[in-house]
């Protein structure tokens, strides 16, 4: 849109990459959420079971940098 490439003109981001390269990893996470609802007001709710799951996997995947004591 022409007000978009506008604002960017006017406004440039100017942040960091490592910055908006973090962002950008949010988002894409925050959407592949299968069970995300936004309601009209705004809001955002998600069942705790897929949390709770991506949880457990990422536990799994990451426990290779945790030490025993």
């Amino acid at each position: 849109m022409i007000i978009d490439r506008l604002a960017a003109w006017l406004f440039p981001d100017r942040r960091p990459e490592w910055e908006k390269q973090r962002e950008r990893e949010f988002i894409e996470a925050v959407n592949s959420l299968k069970t995300l609802r936004v309601t009209p007001e705004g809001g955002m709710a998600i069942d705790p079971e897929e949390i709770r799951e991506q949880v457990i996997e990422s536990r799994e995947r990451l426990k290779h940098f945790v030490r025993k004591p």
